[in-house]
């Protein structure tokens, strides 16, 4: 069994979400997270209300908050 962790970054969020914490800036980690043996995907938000969220798979969580259109890019860890 294996699993993996990640990082998402969002390069080009939307300067009022970053104003009122919705975002966190360019370069600081917009959540964490963490891929299980079974595919199931946690996140936890870094902003300013720390929500977490539990998604059945990578693709879903891509689907709903991939947003090309701010530059999300995701950093992963090692598997362990």
């Amino acid at each position: 069994l294996m699993m993996q962790t990640f990082k998402v970054y969002r390069e080009t969020p939307p300067a009022d979400y970053v104003e009122t914490g919705v975002a966190t800036p360019p370069d600081e980690v917009q959540m964490e997270g963490i891929i299980f043996s079974d595919g199931t995907v946690v996140v936890r938000w870094q902003t300013m209300d720390h929500s977490t969220a539990i998604f059945p798979h990578m693709g879903m969580f891509m689907a709903i908050h991939g947003h090309p259109e701010y530059g999300t890019r995701i950093d992963y860890g090692p598997v362990f």
